[in-house]
């Protein structure tokens, strides 16, 4: 796996520079601003999703299929996500300034965050980057843009600005990636790019279940600070947001190696069945077992690095963090899961799955929020992963070898060379 090394420097960086960065900001926009920041990105991070359109989810593979196509089937992703930007751009407009009529801060932070998702549109390259193994350009845009904002958040602190100026954080960074990326598939003779009726709309068609799937993804799993916010103020949000920023910092490792094990796992389908099963094995172990251990030594340390990062007005995340922190192993194994289920050409039982747990998020959501705040927003989050990416295989014939693959996984059965 060629990328690993490069994606795993990218992120062991970012993981560092985020930890100062994010305690920094914590502490001197306090639990409220802080919130208010984390609640108005949830719409950002969900729309992100809209406009991917659930193409990112076929397009590696897509180009490993058809490398003659590489031109049209990336130009057409890009025009297809410009459409749909514009249009996110709107809806994020309407929705807040319905449901928060007489917030203005919410409104112009929220409007500042989402001028990003125009720029966004060409991370669709990157794509092009991964199925040719060469991941370490992107590493040099996201780490350099990393830095660049990094930079401005802390002249943020320093100058004492207000939290408005936090908000073009998000959008200086998806510029400055934008540029990078651009300049790297023109320096290295990336095809020409164009748009195709039938390409969008073959892409449109593959990608609908993932649109659907991914859009209930951002819902569940973003739906928690909107909720916390909507019914028990930006503080609160605040509280789960920084736990929830403890609880993803380790995953840094498994998303490297599923990144670098998507192409891999996609060619050799066609190539050998056997060593397809037993390298989707390896990975699902990988995965599970990094997960398990971060999840142990992060539950055991959750009070001194919550007290060192945020200080005392956060100390009530820290139950967050012990329950949040289980949730990510879950969060992983659904990532990993839509490899198998757009090889197999199974993606709408990805939909059934994702569904399944939004639902069982949003009931548990109005159960355990009023009662329990933030904690109950965590426990939600954690049941919901649970059921949708594992027990929800249960469900469908089809799906079912999926769970015993799982389950083999986590036990170590045929997964040595």
């Amino acid at each position: 796996m060629r990328n690993t090394g490069w994606l795993l420097f990218e992120q062991i960086f970012r993981m560092g520079l985020s930890l100062i960065i994010t305690s920094l900001m914590a502490r001197y926009l306090g639990a409220q601003d802080f919130g208010l920041l984390n609640y108005s990105l949830a719409y950002i991070i969900i729309f992100t999703t809209v406009s991917n359109l659930g193409i990112d989810c076929i397009i590696v593979n897509e180009i490993i299929k058809k490398r003659e196509d590489t031109g049209k089937i990336i130009g057409t992703t890009i025009y297809l996500r410009l459409f749909s930007s514009l249009i996110s751009f709107f809806l994020i407009y309407l929705i807040v300034s319905y449901l928060n009529p007489n917030d203005t801060i919410l409104l112009i932070i929220t409007l500042l965050q989402s001028i990003s998702l125009l720029f966004i549109i060409f991370d669709t390259i990157e794509y092009w980057f991964q199925s040719n193994l060469q991941s370490k350009y992107i590493v040099i845009a996201k780490s350099t843009a990393f830095i660049i904002v990094t930079i401005w958040r802390l002249a943020l602190i320093i100058f004492e600005k207000p939290i408005q100026y936090f908000a073009i954080a998000t959008v200086i960074e998806a510029i400055v990636i934008s540029l990078f990326i651009v300049v790297f598939y023109i320096r290295f003779n990336g095809p020409r790019l164009q748009f195709s009726y039938q390409t969008a709309k073959r892409l449109l068609f593959q990608g609908y279940y993932h649109f659907i799937a991914g859009l209930l993804i951002m819902v569940y799993t973003q739906i928690d600070k909107i909720m916390l916010g909507q019914m028990t103020g930006g503080a609160t949000v605040g509280i789960y947001s920084a736990a929830l920023t403890i609880s993803s910092l380790w995953m840094f490792i498994p998303n490297a190696l599923i990144e670098s094990a998507r192409p891999i796992i996609m060619n050799s389908k066609d190539q050998n069945e056997k060593s397809y099963i037993k390298k989707n094995k390896q990975l699902y172990c990988s995965i599970m077992w990094i997960g398990i251990v971060a999840s142990v030594v992060i539950t055991l340390l959750a009070k001194p690095i919550i007290l060192l990062i945020y200080g005392n007005q956060f100390i009530e995340s820290i139950n967050v963090l012990i329950i949040l922190i289980w949730s990510r192993i879950f969060s992983l194994i659904g990532t990993t899961k839509a490899i198998w289920l757009t090889v197999e050409n199974l993606g709408k039982y990805q939909v059934y799955f994702v569904g399944i747990g939004a639902l069982l998020n949003i009931v548990l959501n109005c159960l355990f929020i009023p009662k329990y705040g933030a904690v109950g927003a965590a426990i939600a989050t954690l049941f919901a992963e649970i059921v949708s990416t594992l027990i929800a295989c249960l469900f469908f014939n089809k799906t079912r070898p999926l769970f015993k693959l799982i389950i083999e996984s986590l036990c170590f059965k045929d997964i040595k060379n």
